[in-house]
């Protein structure tokens, strides 16, 4: 019986680690963002977000009249103060876009702000308030800015923003940041839209996604960042590794057979 050779599985086990070995260029955010000639820099793209139904806005009217304040703002005194500490109290205790596309403000009425920035529906509040106060002052906030980010992070969920802009970096400094198994060139961002769904589709180690359209993120933003194309074989190393040892030790077994 003739033997059979076993220096064959060393090759193939060093092509499979090869193959699953993950590159530094593959690793860096943002690559040759610094050797562009000094003073150059990148436009802000941000696009401007317009309120929808159902969204939760941050309401707040001041005159120089307390009590016309309270009754607005419906406070009651310092038992209220911390209606707004937390995301539920917020949600509970701030101002819901109608299906109409309506706020309700007591006293005011009903002030239509679908459609509108935040700075328009502020005018829009402001222009109501002066019909019936004097030298109000307006606050509005978008509290209801939501993003979600899945895939290959180290904390996939969905998360509140409460910063008038965020930026695709962000967001995944949020979530934990890329973990091993994910692929900074293939970032695929999905936006609701009235038409459907809207994609981007970003590289992180291409400098150029300062100026995508996809860098800064709207409120119901998902993030997804796709796995490496090798995430299966490092998976599954240890299963190949034990199963070309196991031949590796059996082509010795039978080796040694036919010697004696």
């Amino acid at each position: 019986m003739k033997k059979l050779p076993c220096y064959f599985i060393f090759p193939i086990a060093f092509l499979i680690t090869l193959s699953s070995c993950t590159r530094h260029r593959q690793l860096v955010y943002l690559q040759h963002v610094d050797s562009v000639q000094t003073g150059t820099f990148y436009p802000k793209n941000r696009p401007e977000y317009r309120i929808q139904t159902r969204d939760i806005l941050y309401i707040r009217i001041y005159t120089l009249n307390q009590e016309i304040s309270n009754l607005i703002n419906q406070t009651t005194g310092t038992s209220q103060q911390n209606r707004f500490q937390n995301e539920t109290n917020l949600f509970i205790n701030g101002y819901s876009v109608n299906d109409s596309g309506y706020v309700e403000i007591p006293v005011l009425g009903q002030i239509a702000v679908a459609d509108r920035t935040v700075d328009e529906a502020a005018t829009a509040i402001r222009e109501r308030a002066a019909r019936y106060l004097k030298d109000a002052t307006i606050i509005v906030k978008l509290v209801s800015f939501k993003f979600s980010v899945l895939g290959e992070v180290n904390r996939p969920g969905t998360y509140s923003n409460f910063n008038n802009q965020l930026t695709v970096l962000e967001a995944i400094s949020i979530a934990g940041d890329i973990n091993e198994y994910g692929n900074r060139r293939q970032i695929l961002v999905l936006r609701p839209t009235k038409e459907g769904t809207k994609t981007f589709r970003l590289d992180l180690t291409n400098k150029n996604i300062l100026i995508s359209d996809g860098f800064f993120l709207l409120p119901n933003d998902i993030v997804y960042v796709e796995p490496i194309k090798s995430k299966m074989i490092k998976i599954n190393l240890p299963t190949i590794s034990l199963l070309l040892s196991g031949i590796s030790t059996l082509i010795l077994i039978l080796n040694f057979t036919n010697n004696l």
